[in-house]
């Protein structure tokens, strides 16, 4: 079967081909396997970021804007309360 030492050679060549062939088949297939799974956390991330914006941080800009709206009132009042004290202190 094998004649000389060459032949020897070829053959563990090729088998070592063939076991480094297999190898990366497997490694190619793991990875795609595990590109698989990153996708869909990526798309659960993607998915839970976009509630926790429209139910926290939408109000939240809405509540800053009633409150840089409102925010002249209330200083007003607190003016109108402080001068209403300096003068019941005068009395």
């Amino acid at each position: 079967m094998f004649a000389t030492s060459g032949d020897i050679l070829n053959m563990s060549l090729a088998i070592g081909f063939i076991v480094l062939v297999v190898f990366l088949s497997i490694l190619f297939f793991y990875m795609i396997i595990v590109l698989r799974d990153i996708t869909k956390v990526v798309d659960n991330v993607h998915e839970i970021v976009s509630k926790v914006h429209s139910a926290i941080i939408e109000p939240l800009r809405a509540l800053d804007y009633v409150i840089e709206k409102v925010k002249p009132y209330i200083e007003m009042a607190v003016e109108r309360r402080a001068k209403s004290k300096q003068q019941k202190g005068k009395k």
